[in-house]
């Protein structure tokens, strides 16, 4: 077990204000934000949304041992719903600046340099979460070398979204090309890439050697891995990445144990990885702060 003196991060939480719980959807639908209404409130089926407030959200790090989490941007669709999630984290990130951190919503586009310039000067440390297929971009694209070029030259790591590339076929599912992943880090070997969800499963490709050393740079995050996959999951990464590259996230207030949670709570997820899963001292200590912390551009851990 984590010894209670030792550090636990969360490297992959959203602030989504509590008010749009009951009108989500239509406030996506006037934000042009379809796929993330999609999402959060879809049509036909129970959602596994949850919904916190900054004070709601603090109790949740209290009772679960979380000293820190870093507050994710969203993939969202318009520059204009960036800016409104960056002005939300900064807010959260004011009123406890020893709690929060976060990465910045960045939409990869013509103004991208300065959304990054205003989001360095908000406080932020990185940039993510972002989706190629729902943002439009890829590895070719030069909006997106551009920001790349950004974050290294500021050391600001980036997180992804990674879809896996042979999973069920979900209604609101879009892809996110594994060989994709694979250019950005070849083509920018300094630029620290967080590919969330255990990376859609491209962890389990550096058994090849020579894609191994093109990935030196990449890690994987654990965000959302009780509704993904078996436990098994985190020893088996381990085994073909090493301790180093994994980094504990949660994707709170998602609702990781569906059948058992009504709201957000970190603390199932957090016991599951403690207790459940045959990790030493020494593996919890790498997954839940060193190795998150030492990707951090200096003086915000």
């Amino acid at each position: 077990m984590l010894s209670h003196q030792a550090s636990l991060f969360d490297a992959h939480t959203h602030c989504f204000p509590r008010e749009l719980e009951q009108s989500a959807r239509a406030w996506a639908q006037q934000q042009r934000e379809p796929h993330w209404a999609n999402l959060v409130a879809p049509i036909g089926r129970a959602s596994i949304q949850g919904w916190s407030d900054l004070q709601q959200m603090l109790a949740h790090m209290d009772a679960a041992g979380v000293e820190k989490a870093c507050l994710l941007g969203w993939y969202w669709e318009n520059e204009a719903t960036c800016l409104w999630h960056n002005q939300l984290m900064e807010s959260w990130m004011k009123t406890a600046p020893d709690r929060f951190i976060a990465f910045a919503s960045i939409l990869p586009n013509a103004q991208v340099v300065e959304q990054l310039e205003r989001a360095r000067d908000q406080g932020f440390c990185g940039v993510g979460e972002l989706h190629p297929g729902v943002q439009g971009f890829s590895s070719a694209d030069p909006h997106w070398r551009t920001l790349a070029d950004w974050c290294v030259s500021q050391q600001w790591p980036v997180n992804l979204h990674a879809t896996e590339a042979a999973g069920a076929s979900l209604r609101d599912r879009v892809a996110t090309p594994l060989q994709d992943f694979v250019a950005m880090a070849e083509q920018h070997p300094s630029l620290k890439l967080i590919l969330a969800h255990w990376g859609g499963g491209l962890p389990f490709f550096e058994n090849n050697q020579r894609l191994k050393k093109r990935l030196r740079n990449v890690y994987y995050d654990t965000s959302a891995s009780p509704l993904l996959y078996a436990s098994s999951v985190f020893r088996q990464v381990i085994d073909a990445v090493g301790i180093d590259k994994i980094i504990f996230g949660s994707d709170y207030p998602l609702k990781l144990f569906p059948r058992h949670q009504k709201d957000a709570d970190m603390q199932p997820y957090i016991n599951y990885v403690l207790h459940e899963l045959d990790l030493t001292a020494t593996e919890q200590q790498a997954i839940f702060a060193e190795n998150f912390t030492k990707i951090l551009p200096v003086g915000f851990v």
